[in-house]
């Protein structure tokens, strides 16, 4: 046991050390094909621009408060308001420590309608709605409106835990400002659905600052969002509607958004899906990248369990309980991560442990069952809860007995990752990004999706990231995407700054678009999964660039496709074999397009590809190259800033017998005939390898 722990603790220092290397050989790269146009891998800013923030037009009021109405019904009871029926209210003045309550009917609509009003309570919910059909929160034009809530405490139990909180459908508009503040829970809260349109908003929260359980909607408006320990935008249920509407989904149409996120910027039950009807912009923060910093005091612990021993057929859960005779509780462990030994996969089951309990035990039960205790298939012995360890490894099951003991795992090779979840996006199910303007700084994964989630419409995630259109940023401290079924890019922009692992998922499609990535591990990796790993680029303009050491630029665990396009490839590694330009555990294949891979020679196109030509041992320095045909044609043309030691050149340019050259700042380097299909020096380099270690999996 404790030499399986040192194995772990051992290969994690490593892939640490391993990303901690700074590229000094590549810096940047700049130029596409004249055919493709030009594309350049910028830095992302220090900060986004930020909006105004409207709390710097703040208005104090001290009027007295008043809510009126033509054709509702109030009632007041001390400094609690209550509306009873359909209608519109209007809300001025001071309300220093009240409430607005909504107790309507079942098939009424109310509209809010805050006129600077400022509204703060200490026992409740200061805006708190009952019952009704919909209720709409409206800042009126040019008003500057507050609800704060001034609870203390702990919120735990408390349904009612949001300074604006619903029980039905919920929309937030106008074109006034409204500033929602909270140190109790959460911000703005429905147990539905939850829109926001037109509205200037600021919401901190120590939880969520926005979240519907069925869904959140942004169709326009000037949004900033604070969650100081928490997610920023959440949603929570998986099931379809009477109407046939699939609950779960946040989706941002229009707007400038900026959210900042001790946890997950965005944490959708189903889908987060970006598209544009007007302007979109969303701006992203996470953990160290956010204000609020590192916030978060219960971070995750992890069941870990050995292929050996995994079972889709089973859930797993800790029993927390104390000595005396009080009940205990149950925790499921949720499948999150790959937590590996070398290139051995673990399954890394991730639960919180509440506050309070001294003792633990862990059960195996049959999948969907309701764990009671006794109806367990296998279960440890008692264990005391061990705060010092984050991990519980099992390490044999006899019987209805199985074994383990504590260890301690560092986070996925990269020590700059948050130990909890800090994505900027995260879906239990898709990812579908059509258009807008994204840039995300995440403590963790840029965007992630997961797959295999228990959904309540009786599906399970896919785990899918689409880009279709817009242009997307990410400085991560992890994974820049991370899907662990498929990640598609069909067109727009995608631009990994930073990352440890660029683009991963089992299958990756570059369809159209511009994608360029920087990674200080893989920079597109296919881990396993439910199909065969794959990378496969049809299109578009592709520039992949990784840290030295040893990296991949491409590594598939499966094999690598390039049917079309244009890509630079940067590998890091000089040394070949297992690590370099493009490694893939089974084959290399290019039928169309051209490719460029500079760095070590892992492989080079099998049989069946377009003609390639190798270069094993041939310095590519800084400066600017051109590829050119005999009549002095432009093939390919790129730009470096450091140095390659090797390159293989494939492309359907290049014609059986024709004449070729590279050119550098205009001075010859190379030239061949192409006589055959693979030309050049073709040597001593390694013949495939092992490609990438399995993807981390969902946190």
């Amino acid at each position: 046991m404790k030499r399986i722990f040192a194995i772990l603790l051992i290969f994690a220092l490593l892939c640490t050390a391993c990303g901690a290397q700074t590229q000094t050989n590549a810096e940047t790269t700049t130029a596409a094909a004249a055919s493709t146009g030009t594309a350049a891998q910028t830095a992302a800013p220090d900060s986004v621009d930020a909006l105004n923030d409207p709390t710097d037009d703040s208005k104090e009021t001290t009027d007295d408060f008043t809510v009126t109405s033509e054709n509702g019904e109030i009632t007041q009871d001390g400094s609690v308001y209550t509306i009873t029926a359909a209608g519109e209210y209007t809300l001025s003045g001071l309300l220093s420590d009240g409430q607005i309550a909504v107790d309507a009917g079942d098939g009424d609509e109310i509209k809010l309608i805050l006129n600077n009003a400022s509204i703060a309570c200490s026992t409740g919910a200061p805006i708190l709605i009952r019952n009704a059909a919909e209720v709409t929160v409206k800042a009126e034009k040019d008003t500057y409106n507050t609800v704060t809530d001034l609870r203390s405490g702990s919120a735990d139990g408390v349904e009612e835990d949001a300074a604006i909180y619903a029980a039905c459908d919920l929309k937030l508009s106008g074109s006034g400002m409204l500033i929602v503040e909270t140190a109790f829970d959460n911000g703005v809260k429905s147990k539905d659905d939850l829109s926001v349109k037109n509205l200037t908003l600021k919401v901190t929260a120590v939880g969520n600052a926005l979240k519907g359980n069925d869904s959140v909607e942004i169709k326009s408006g000037s949004l900033i969002l604070v969650s100081t320990a928490n997610d920023g935008v959440k949603t929570e249920n998986t099931g379809v509607s009477s109407k046939g509407k699939q609950r779960g989904t946040v989706s941002i149409t229009g707007g400038q958004v900026d959210i900042y996120a001790a946890c997950d910027g965005i944490s959708a039950a189903y889908n987060v899906e970006i598209s544009e009807e007007e302007s979109c912009a969303v701006n992203i923060f996470t953990a160290s990248y956010a204000d609020v910093g590192e916030a978060v005091a219960d971070a995750e612990t992890y069941l870990i369990v050995p292929s050996s021993l995994y079972s889709e057929a089973c859930d797993y859960y800790a029993y927390l309980y104390n000595d005396d005779d009080s009940d205990g509780v149950f925790v499921q462990c949720s499948y999150d991560t790959m937590v590996y030994s070398g290139r051995t996969a673990y399954y890394g089951l991730a639960f919180r442990i509440p506050d309070g309990y001294r003792n633990i035990l862990f059960h195996i039960v049959t999948r969907g069952e309701t764990p009671d205790g006794a109806n367990y298939k296998a279960s440890t012995t008692d264990e005391t809860v061990n705060t010092a360890m984050n991990g519980y490894l099992l390490t044999s099951v006899s019987g209805d007995t199985a074994y383990g003991d504590w260890v301690s795992i560092t986070s996925g090779g990269n020590s700059s990752k948050t130990t909890y979840s800090a994505k900027g996006m995260k879906a239990e199910n898709e990812i579908i990004i059509d258009a807008g303007t994204i840039t995300i700084r995440a403590g963790d994964d840029g965007l992630h999706a997961n797959n295999g989630t228990a959904l309540e419409n009786g599906a399970e995630g896919l785990g899918n990231i689409t880009v279709n259109g817009g242009s997307v940023t990410v400085t991560s401290a992890d994974d820049g995407m991370h899907a662990d079924n498929a990640l598609t890019v069909n067109d727009g922009t995608v631009n990994i700054v930073e990352s440890h692992e660029g683009l991963e998922a089992n299958v990756i499609t570059l369809n159209g678009g511009t994608t360029l990535v920087y990674a200080d591990d893989d920079g597109l990796n296919a881990c396993k999964g439910a199909a065969t790993p794959m990378v496969t680029i049809n299109g578009g303009y592709a520039e992949i660039r990784t840290a030295s050491g040893d990296t991949d630029a491409i590594d598939s665990n499966g094999s690598f496709l390039m049917t079309g396009g244009t890509v630079l490839v940067l590998g890091g590694a000089q040394m070949g074999g297992m690590a370099g330009s493009v490694d893939a555990d089974g084959t290399v294949t290019v039928t169309g397009g051209t490719i460029v891979a500079l760095g070590g020679i892992c492989q080079i196109p099998s049989d069946g590809s377009v003609n390639t030509y190798v270069s094993n041992g041939t310095n590519f320095s800084a400066g600017a190259y051109r590829i050119t045909d005999a009549g002095g044609k432009t093939i390919f043309s790129f730009t470096l800033s450091g140095s390659y030691s090797s390159c293989w050149i494939a492309s359907d340019a290049f014609a059986l017998n024709g004449a070729y050259a590279v050119e550098k700042d205009g001075s010859p380097l190379l030239s061949w005939t192409q006589s055959s299909q693979t030309e050049g020096d073709a040597g001593n380099y390694g013949f495939g390898g092992f490609g990438g270690f399995g993807g981390r999996g969902r946190h």
